[in-house]
């Protein structure tokens, strides 16, 4: 695994700030296909409207302490050294510490993630969330909570995208289903828990 020394592009949004990193990572491969064999994937449910979905993607959870989201409740997982080692590597690109990660496996187009923040009250005040990204880029949307700002980037393979300052409060993100899609993608995303 090779890590790139290229300055982050700042991306200043109104009432947030996102930090990108184009091949953070590069020989992705074979990390990739580590990750997709040896770490635990579950296809989850989240409580959405009252009603329990299967969730569209794989997941996995890796964290020192235990992590509720969409009225499920996350255990605390010991880290595999891949994941430790690649932990260190995003705490000492971004200058933050993170005790935990939620991965996601879009192994197709139809795999998504529905627009939401990260703002849970066990992930602080202005919550950080690095994510690392492998395969296929797929387009991340941003939508401010007025209505009207939108952004979209498109984290490459290797790329780190950190979200940092009060984006969690005023935007929610997520990735559309797609026909073209065909190739997977796993993202990565480190937070810290208090």
């Amino acid at each position: 695994m090779i890590v790139s020394n290229r300055n982050p592009e700042i991306i200043a949004l109104p009432d947030g700030r996102l930090r990108y990193i184009d091949q953070f990572l590069t020989e992705t491969d074979t990390l990739s296909h580590t990750l997709k064999n040896s770490l635990d994937w579950y296809q989850g449910n989240v409580h959405l409207f009252g009603r329990r979905y299967q969730t569209p993607r794989l997941q996995c959870w890796y964290g020192d302490k235990a992590y509720t989201y969409s009225q499920v409740r996350l255990p605390p997982t010991p880290w595999p050294p891949l994941l430790n080692q690649l932990k260190a590597l995003i705490e000492d690109a971004s200058g933050h510490s993170f005790n935990s990660m939620l991965g996601n496996w879009y192994q197709h187009g139809q795999h998504n993630m529905g627009m939401h923040a990260d703002n849970e009250p066990e992930l602080g005040e202005n919550p950080v969330v690095a994510m690392l990204t492998f395969g296929t880029a797929r387009p991340l949307q941003f939508r401010h909570r007025n209505g009207e700002d939108r952004f979209t980037i498109t984290p490459t393979d290797g790329s780190l995208l950190i979200m940092e300052g009060p984006t969690q409060h005023y935007w929610r993100h997520g990735i559309n289903k797609s026909k073209k899609v065909t190739g997977q993608r796993i993202s990565l995303t480190f937070r810290q828990i208090l």
